[in-house]
């Protein structure tokens, strides 16, 4: 990590503002060669206004920022050149830069220099891809926790409770004649235990509805033939995405679309009607398979065939629950009870998104 590395920082194409980041220890030297200013005898944190030039021809009007080392996101000296957006113009001053002698940096370069340099941790740099990739406030806002190093102290807490009952166990062992060291009983012990596993339960439980926020909830729209699901799709997404039709079994093909409810996001998959297979020509099954794995499930029927839907749900789960009675050893996976029975017909979408709202609130996320 001895060479000094450069890329563009935001995303390439047209736009006000393009950011070059430059970092290593022959960031202001590098800089300076295009600059119409000397970096190497400024303070640290201030900006500068200028150009880029190439020899004498100017390239862009710019300002540049001088981070010296060791309090910056890599913990090495950086700039950071704020040139005008667009393609040519960003590319001209990169490709100055990596003449003067500066390497492209790799994706995610320099996340992976501020790790290596003790200046964030695995958890905070996973929060980094988090908080950019976040599509809703409450990713966002669990994305910024884990960054600001909330879950590193939550599992170092953790550990170091741990490691002080093994502690005060090897004191007792080695050194009994001690009288001011705490004696390790049986139910002190486990007390201690007990504490640290309801801990664990909870981090688990919390890491569990993180990776719902994070990725959404698959959910599943199913029914038979002609009964609205297309037409609930396309009202919760508000517009025209599947084709509805009075004609049987238009909704060949998986039909997906996203929906942000009070921050979750709901994956929508529309499948086709549930029908007898054999009726179905061989080469278009395919088309009528749909994830197994699915969080949330819209069960879309008429009115009249509700009760008998409800009680097929029923007496799945407990055959369900009485498999996994008899098999310890699969994983619960609590989204196979998620469901809720819609009548896509009668519904405002307002209505739609309050119930799903509320189920998603006792069911998906206790």
């Amino acid at each position: 990590m001895n060479d000094t590395i450069a890329a563009i920082s935001t995303a390439l194409g047209v736009g006000a503002i393009s950011i070059i980041r430059v970092s290593g220890e022959e960031a202001t030297k590098i800089v300076s060669k295009i600059f119409t200013k000397d970096l190497t005898k400024v303070a640290s944190h201030t900006i500068h206004y200028g150009y880029i030039k190439e020899n004498n021809e100017i390239i862009d009007e710019v300002l540049v920022s001088v981070m010296l080392a060791p309090k910056t996101f890599t913990t090495e000296d950086i700039v950071e050149i704020n040139c005008h957006g667009g393609i040519s113009t960003t590319n001209k001053i990169l490709e100055l830069l990596l003449m003067k002698g500066c390497r492209l940096a790799e994706p995610g370069e320099f996340t992976k220099r501020a790790f290596l340099n003790g200046r964030i941790d695995l958890e905070e740099a996973e929060g980094i891809m988090d908080l950019i990739e976040s599509k809703t406030d409450k990713a966002r806002s669990l994305a910024i926790n884990q960054l600001s190093g909330k879950v590193s102290d939550l599992i170092r807490n953790l550990r170091e409770d741990l490691v002080q009952v093994l502690a005060n166990i090897n004191v007792n062992i080695d050194y009994p004649e001690y009288d001011d060291v705490e004696e390790v009983t049986i139910p002190l012990l486990q007390e201690k235990i007990k504490n640290i596993k309801e801990k664990i339960e909870d981090i688990l439980k919390k890491s569990n509805n993180g990776k719902i926020i994070k990725e959404g909830i698959k959910t599943s729209i199913i029914g038979k033939p002609n009964v609205g699901k297309s037409s609930l799709l396309n009202t919760l997404l508000e517009e025209d995405k599947a084709i509805v039709t009075d004609i049987e079994g238009t909704t060949r093909d998986i039909v997906e679309g996203t929906v942000n409810i009070d921050g979750i996001l709901l994956n929508i998959i529309d499948t086709a009607g549930i029908r007898d297979i054999t009726k179905v020509p061989r080469n278009n099954l395919q088309c009528l398979r749909y994830p197994i794995r699915i969080d949330f499930k819209l069960i879309v029927s008429f009115p009249i065939f509700v009760e008998s839907i409800a009680k097929q749900l029923l007496l799945n789960i407990n055959n369900r629950d009485h498999h996994r009675r008899n098999n310890r050893n699969r994983t619960n996976y609590r989204g196979e009870y998620s469901y809720i029975i819609l009548f896509a017909l009668t519904k405002s979408r307002i209505t739609l998104l309050c119930q799903i709202r509320l189920n998603i609130n006792n069911v998906i996320l206790p």
